[in-house]
């Protein structure tokens, strides 16, 4: 029993510093270009990005288009 205890509260702090280690960021804007230079402006110093990635949004009846980019890091 005190065993699985153990491994239990090994793998939460696992889990915890893990998760610490990597993050996301996520902006918008009426241009793709702008909401991805945002988001990777919130990159802190020293990360590595692993991946980003953008959705259109339809605004209105108007057609036009907001965007929704994220950025990830570890």
């Amino acid at each position: 029993m005190k065993s699985i205890l153990s491994f239990a509260a090994v793998a939460l702090m696992i889990g915890t510093f893990g998760s610490a280690f990597a993050g996301s960021a996520t902006q918008e804007a009426m241009d793709e270009d702008v909401a991805t230079s945002r988001a990777l402006s919130k990159v802190p110093q020293g990360k590595k990005v692993t991946g980003t990635s953008c959705t259109s949004i339809e605004i209105g009846m108007g057609g036009e288009t907001s965007y929704r980019c994220t950025v990830s890091w570890e």
